[in-house]
């Protein structure tokens, strides 16, 4: 059986959950099968990552392109030039399936795609762009393009149901057909964690006494971190043994640390910045925490639950997923600060209610990245095959 060709297309590596899960998918979809190539724009942190991809077979300078002008912000004359390019690109390389991410890519490689002749398009959807805390005007923009772009597109992937709810509500899928392939990792570097939380807690400065919130989430307006300062301030006002450490990093770190001084509180964050081995500090959380306004399927969240942390979160499509509240975690209404405080300040307090919640065995296996690539496999061989592409 000839190989299939497959290529995945990202606007930017940077450390989230969607670019995670298409490297793992590209590293480990079975090479016998398919003939795998990764496409990005520039600047990705996880760019390096790549060299991964490489095996006997493949020479990785052809197997990871990047797109200099696939950029995330709007720009008519760059935009038109990657859409340009990678027309080109899809017709010299002939792929049998072009498999996108992330809303920029997702727009200009699926007309991209779809212009050169690829016989089959799909699109990830990892969380829409549109978000009720949008204007209208932005919001409606969104969709409409949404909406059009879905006629480029033979196959959606979604990680939550809360976001198939949302297209078939919208109406943003037409004729294409849907899967629900939940956003998969490597389970082992979470299973089998050897790291010494006490060491960790000294490498940040974080003291024997202090009760660790932690949040893994870039500094970006989605993730509500405006709240959190709010709720820490709130639970600091009580107890000032609790400490907020978040791991991530972006645009609004100097607004988030001249808010966090204002409020008189930095003393009790830490922001070492983006960490790729997150798994090396969940184990000295005493908690997990999410202030997210909206999400996709937050990886997060499952890689807190494999390391038996409880978790207060947001009660959002795809947070309340994974967190079940009363069984696993407490899920608040957006932006009810009080409540979210109160109930950091129970776990603090109430070592029994945490333990149970924490311990709660979870079903997780869904995101374990040897199913979803499994289940990514079966896709593309039943979509190759209606297709004929083999």
């Amino acid at each position: 059986m000839r190989k299939t060709k497959v290529i995945h297309l990202i606007t930017k590596l940077e450390l989230g959950g969607a670019q995670r899960n298409t490297i793992f998918t590209c590293e480990n979809l079975n090479r016998d099968k398919f003939e795998v190539y990764l496409m990005s724009g520039p600047g990705g942190i996880l760019n390096p990552d790549t060299a991964k991809m490489k095996s006997s077979s493949d020479d990785v300078e052809e197997r990871f392109l990047l797109i200099k002008d696939l950029k995330r912000e709007i720009n008519p004359v760059r935009d038109l030039k990657a859409y340009r390019f990678l027309k080109n690109e899809f017709k010299r390389l002939k792929p049998g399936i072009v498999h996108t991410h992330s809303s920029k890519a997702g727009i200009i490689g699926r007309i991209a795609a779809k212009r050169a002749g690829v016989p089959v398009v799909i699109h990830s959807v990892h969380g829409f762009s549109f978000s009720p805390y949008q204007s209208f005007l932005k919001r409606s923009i969104y969709r409409m393009i949404e909406k059009f772009v879905s006629g480029f597109t033979d196959h959606f992937v979604f990680v939550s149901e809360g976001d198939i709810d949302s297209a078939k509500k919208l109406k943003l899928m037409k004729k294409a057909s849907f899967s629900l392939i939940r956003s998969g990792f490597d389970f082992n570097k979470f299973k089998d964690q050897e790291s010494d939380p006490a060491t960790e807690r000294e490498k940040y400065n974080i003291c024997k006494d202090d009760f660790v919130c932690g949040v893994i989430a870039p500094f970006k307006a989605q993730k509500g971190l405006h709240d959190l300062i709010k709720i820490a301030s709130y639970v600091l006002e009580k107890d000032r043994n609790v400490l907020f450490f978040i791991a991530g990093d972006g645009g609004l770190r100097s607004v988030i640390e001249s808010e966090l001084e204002n409020a008189g509180i930095l003393d009790r964050f830490r922001m070492p910045g983006f960490i790729h081995d997150i798994e090396t500090v969940i184990p000295f959380f005493d908690i997990g925490v999410s202030t997210a306004l909206w999400e996709g399927l937050p990886q997060s969240l499952v890689q807190l639950r494999l390391m038996k942390k409880a978790v207060v979160v947001t009660d959002i499509p795809g947070n309340n997923e994974i967190i079940e509240n009363n069984v696993n975690g407490y899920t608040v209404k957006v932006r009810n600060i009080k409540e979210f405080s109160d109930k950091i300040l129970h776990l603090k307090n109430n070592s029994d209610d945490r333990n149970i919640l924490a311990f709660h065995i979870d079903d997780l296996h869904n995101w374990d990245g040897k199913v979803m690539v499994k289940s990514q496999e079966d896709l593309y061989l039943s979509l190759a095959w209606s297709e004929k592409l083999d």
